[in-house]
């Protein structure tokens, strides 16, 4: 035990008093400040829902690019000779998805991946985003006055697929009811 103390004391000579005060009281400070990053409050954000039954997005973010996608689908079919007016809704999969950059690092035995890290104004910590990837759409529905022509159907048909990577049994054309 005596040995013990006799090398703490010896490296307390070395360092010098004041360089192990300063480590010490960094060490503190670091606890506190990352104490008070765990218990701060982030604000709220607009949430994206997702509903369980169908996976709709409902609100926020991805309920905007889905009405964007169906607008711009229906504003195209429109023009298309013989459709008439449409109506289109679409599903979509999953959410938008963010993709970080990753700093590898191999060792002999092992290797690990850590996110790269950006520091805004506020001093907060976020991952930096090299890509972002619009949320996959799963199905898609056209009800429009043509709808019951099949060369049209096959038409509608072979235009979304041009557009989105959607399986063709996934895209279903319909007659409206207004269609004479």
């Amino acid at each position: 035990m005596s040995d013990y103390f006799e090398k703490l004391k010896e490296i307390v000579h070395k360092a010098g008093m004041f360089r192990i005060l300063v480590v010490i009281v960094s060490g503190v400070l670091l606890l506190l400040i990352s104490y008070g990053k765990v218990f701060e409050k982030e604000e709220p954000r607009p949430a994206e829902t997702v509903e369980e039954g169908d996976r709709q997005a409902s609100t926020g973010e991805l309920g905007n690019y889905r009405e964007q996608m169906e607008s711009q689908v229906k504003a195209i079919l429109e023009k298309v000779e013989g459709v008439g007016a449409v109506d289109v809704m679409l599903t979509l999969k999953a959410s938008r998805e963010k993709v970080t950059l990753k700093d590898n690092s191999a060792s002999s035995d092992k290797s690990e991946e850590e996110s790269v890290l950006l520091q805004d104004e506020n001093k907060n910590m976020s991952p930096y985003v090299v890509q972002e990837v619009e949320p996959e759409i799963e199905g898609i529905v056209v009800v429009c006055a043509g709808g019951g022509n099949p060369t049209i159907q096959r038409e509608i048909i072979a235009g979304i697929s041009a557009l989105f990577p959607v399986a063709s049994h996934k895209i279903k054309v319909m007659k409206s009811k207004e269609a004479k």
